[in-house]
This record gives C-alpha cells, sequence and structure tokens, in this order.
C-alpha cells in the first residue's frame, strides 16, 4: 500500500515539474510579448506618429500572466530572494528547523493568497465581470486565475520543500541512533 502511494506522490511531484518548467518556459514567452510590444508601440508613436491602441494591454496582460507563470519554478529551485547570513551562521540541526520553519510559512502564505484569488475568480465568473479593454471587454477571470495557478502551485512546493526538509531531519535523526 505504501508503495504504490510512493510511486503516485512522486509521478504527480513529477508532474507538477513538468508543468511548472513548462510554465517557465511560457513566462519567457510573454517576456518576449513584452518587449515586442513595447517596441512596437515606440516605433509607431516615435517614427509614424501612430501609436498601437492594443500595446499597453498586452503588456499588462503579459506582464501579470507571465509573472504568475514563472513562479512556481522560481519557488521550486529556490530561486526567491532570500536573506541567508542567518541560516548561514546557524549550525546544521538548528539551520533544519529555520528553514523547516520558513517553508511552512511559505506554504501557509501561498495557499491563503491562493484561496483568496480563488473566492475572488469564482465571484468574477459568476457576476461575469470583465475588464474594460480597447477592442472589447474580455473576463477578468482570464487574467486573474494566472495569480491563483501562481500561489497555489507555489504553496505546493513549499510543502514538498517541507516535506523534504522533514525527511532529512528524519533521516539524520536515525543515523545517530
Amino acid at each position: 500500500m505504501t508503495m504504490g502511494c510512493n510511486a503516485l506522490l512522486a509521478a504527480l511531484a513529477r508532474a507538477h515539474d513538468e508543468v511548472a518548467a513548462f510554465g517557465f518556459h511560457l513566462s519567457k514567452v510573454c517576456l518576449a510579448v513584452i518587449v515586442f510590444s513595447f517596441s512596437a508601440e515606440v516605433v509607431a508613436r516615435y517614427f509614424f506618429n501612430a501609436p498601437l491602441w492594443w500595446a499597453n494591454e498586452v503588456v499588462s496582460y503579459a506582464l501579470c500572466i507571465g509573472a504568475f507563470l514563472a513562479m512556481p519554478e522560481v519557488t521550486r529551485q529556490h530561486g526567491h530572494i532570500a536573506v541567508t547570513f542567518l541560516p548561514e551562521m546557524l549550525s546544521a540541526r538548528p539551520r533544519a528547523v529555520l528553514e523547516s520553519i520558513i517553508h511552512l510559512v511559505g506554504f501557509l502564505a501561498c495557499a491563503a493568497i491562493a484561496w483568496m484569488s480563488l473566492t475572488q475568480n469564482i465571484a468574477q465568473y459568476v457576476r461575469d465581470v470583465r475588464i474594460i479593454a480597447a477592442v472589447e471587454p474580455i473576463p477578468q477571470v482570464y487574467i486573474s486565475a494566472w495569480i491563483t495557478y501562481g500561489f497555489l502551485s507555489s504553496a505546493l512546493y513549499f510543502l514538498r520543500h517541507l516535506s523534504r526538509r522533514a525527511q532529512q531531519v528524519t533521516a539524520v535523526e536515525s543515523i545517530r541512533m
């Protein structure tokens, strides 16, 4: 029973990693779209005196989507900004405890934000809230759902980091016995 459960969890973890990596690559596409849109806007506005009506909206949407697509992979790789002088000063056991606390707080914060964002996504969908756009208003949930994805996936990574840290501490404790 435990082997089957472990195999299932490992498969889910691999799938989570693949989705996060794919999302990170899509976030690079969003960045390219931002660069292209801003560049086209500058050329159109200053060289042809014909500003592009769509550029600012495309940049806004791509920035939101790209940031929250990249967030899980950054969390997976521990790529977030960190002040490390305190953990580096500690010995192995206190460092492990501190890192576990940090992972727990990260999980709780990201899970809470994901939950709040999800409730807003549902409300936006139910009320058919739309973003006023240059051409046609679009449902706001099309953009805000990426916020929920980013925080939920990052929460899962913090939980996975916490679990991995707990397994490492348990392994060290069993070696000492």
